[in-house]
């Protein structure tokens, strides 16, 4: 019997397998949010727009919660829990360094993640040194340009790769890393493009606008508001 979208794992829903890497896991993402993008006219007569949205949201959330090693360990660790994910994961070798460093935590079920920390791991991970697993933004004291692109490049991210996901145009984005407040356009535009940014990033929006919009606030003043 074939599942219901809300009832797919997020391996089912992007149709990956759950050893892919991240670079497999953007490359499926692009693919499924076009297909059930809000305005697709092959989509119109088989679910409504509110139903649409929930679909596009729940690829959004499978994409965030994969693509960063350790929302994707949690996650798995749930699956394994309901007997999901019968195969384990290999050594976190095998993933995309570049590009599978969190910047911030998915919420997932707090039940099931003490059950999952409760019970010993099934496969002995390897020895890696701890500085390989700190994600970079916890260590970022403030959201530059120059930590912004940091970051992307970091995850492996090209300038394309983010215009495609946020819909923001390459120009854009690289006035804001290069920090070109006066060709940036107002305030609230360039909150917006930061927003969308942060988001491919897997930042927090908020704390990426409050930092950077202080060295926009000061190299522009208040006016610009």
């Amino acid at each position: 019997m074939m599942k219901k979208i809300e009832d797919l794992n997020y391996y089912e829903l992007l149709e990956i397998s759950p050893t892919a890497s991240s670079q497999e896991i953007h490359r499926a993402y692009e693919r499924i949010r076009r297909v059930y993008e809000p305005n697709s006219v092959a989509l119109y007569s088989l679910f409504s727009s509110e139903e649409t949205a929930a679909i596009h949201q729940r690829i959004e959330d499978a994409y965030r919660t994969l693509v960063y090693e350790d929302n994707r360990k949690r996650y798995d660790a749930v699956l394994r829990l309901q007997n999901d994910l019968p195969e384990p994961l290999p050594a976190p070798s095998n993933y995309d360094r570049k590009q599978d460093q969190p910047a911030l935590s998915l919420p997932l079920d707090k039940r099931s993640l003490n059950e999952a920390e409760a019970r010993p791991s099934p496969v002995e991970e390897p020895s890696k040194p701890q500085e390989e697993a700190a994600p970079v933004s916890q260590f970022i004291a403030e959201f530059s340009g120059a930590a912004i692109k940091m970051l992307r490049e970091q995850r492996g991210l090209s300038l394309r790769n983010v215009a495609d996901t946020s819909k923001v145009g390459i120009r854009y984005l690289e006035l804001i890393e290069e920090e070109n407040f006066q060709k940036l356009p107002v305030r609230a535009y360039t909150r917006g493009f930061l927003q969308l940014y942060a988001k491919v990033l897997g930042c927090d929006p908020q704390r990426v606008c409050d930092d950077y919009l202080k060295r926009f606030d000061a190299a522009r003043g208040p006016k610009t508001k």
